[in-house]
């Protein structure tokens, strides 16, 4: 029986423990750099959503104690509207209404009736069913924000306008239809889509 010298057997474990723990940096760096890909939209979106809800005037008349719902409303990814919804979470609350963040499945959300100055936020593409939330959204009276192209333009109420510079943008008959009034110095920063 041949016996290994411990100096040896040692330096096998850490050289494996090194591999394993290089293969597992490049494995994660590899997810991130996809992530980051995905995700810049939704991180500035998220983090202009309070500014955007803080310029409904129904949220600032409203009774300061009151809880303001968010939806973040997800097809498929309940782990990135979680992702989200943690995020959010750390805000605490907004104009010092206490926050009720929830993260839901499309489908659920469209069973549900919606407190008053609910919001409700897109978090993946919905292509052919963003039509049905947006009027869904406007039935509800709901703030409906998206962080996706293209999606203030096809009717929802609010969204981000990237170029050399992030700014809010609404699209105004929405906003009109939905019966949501913003602020009047948050719309003049905006960008409008009429």
């Amino acid at each position: 029986m041949t016996r290994m010298h411990p100096v040896s057997s040692m330096a096998g474990r850490v050289l494996t423990f090194t591999m394993l723990l290089l293969l597992l940096l490049a494995q994660s760096a590899v997810t991130a750099s996809a992530q980051e890909l995905l995700q810049p939209r939704l991180q500035i979106g998220i983090n202009l959503l309070p500014a955007i809800i803080a310029a409904n005037r129904s949220v600032i008349s409203s009774d300061p104690d009151s809880e303001l719902s968010i939806y973040l409303a997800y097809r498929a990814d309940r782990h990135l509207a979680e992702q989200l919804q943690s995020r959010l979470a750390q805000r605490g609350a907004i104009q010092q209404h206490p926050l009720h963040i929830s993260a839901v499945r499309l489908d659920d959300l469209f069973a549900q009736s919606l407190p008053r100055n609910s919001t409700i936020f897109v978090v993946e593409p919905l292509d052919d069913r963003l039509q049905e939330l947006i009027e869904y959204a406007a039935q509800q009276r709901a703030l409906l924000f998206s962080p996706h192209q293209g999606d203030v333009e096809r009717g929802v109420n609010a969204g981000l306008k990237v170029t050399d510079k992030v700014l809010p943008m609404v699209n105004m008959a929405s906003l009109k239809n939905s019966k949501i009034q913003l602020k009047a110095f948050f719309l003049r920063i905006a960008v409008k889509h009429e």
